[in-house]
């Protein structure tokens, strides 16, 4: 009995983390809210769960729920990968409209600094003779 209780009150929370929130639209947290409901109910009332599963020709209401979440599960990172496609295809786009809209021309060849009789091919060097950094990484 502690179990069901303990189950039911996880339940009971998700419940209220989705029905409070509003990131996603009505219809899903609505589905969500109803699965989370009929898990509650199976959870307090597992005879029904196999009863079910019984006219579905699953052996046991176990086995249904297990099936179920696999569907579900699978259907969920079917859709989070759809929406990282799409991410990815927005921040493309944006990218290319932020480089286009501001693009960065090379200096010319006369703003560049000249050299000194002295200077020498390669890096600058610190006085300990490693390579010195240059601007900001």
């Amino acid at each position: 009995m502690i179990i069901k209780l303990l189950l039911i009150g996880l339940l009971a929370l998700l419940a209220l983390f989705v029905a409070l929130q509003r990131i996603s639209s009505r219809g899903v947290r609505l589905a969500v809210l109803a699965t989370l409901a009929s898990g509650a109910y199976f959870v307090w009332r597992p005879e029904h769960a196999s009863a079910v599963a019984q006219a579905l020709g699953v052996g046991r209401g176990a086995d249904l729920l297990m099936y179920l979440w696999v569907v579900i599960t699978c259907s969920v990172i079917l859709l989070l990968y759809l929406k990282i496609v799409e991410m990815n295809r927005m921040l493309t786009q944006l990218a290319r409209r932020l480089t286009l809209g501001q693009p960065m021309h090379p200096p010319q060849r006369s703003e560049r600094p000249r050299r000194s009789a002295g200077a020498h091919d390669g890096p600058p060097t610190s006085a300990g003779g490693t390579t010195a950094r240059q601007g900001p990484i």
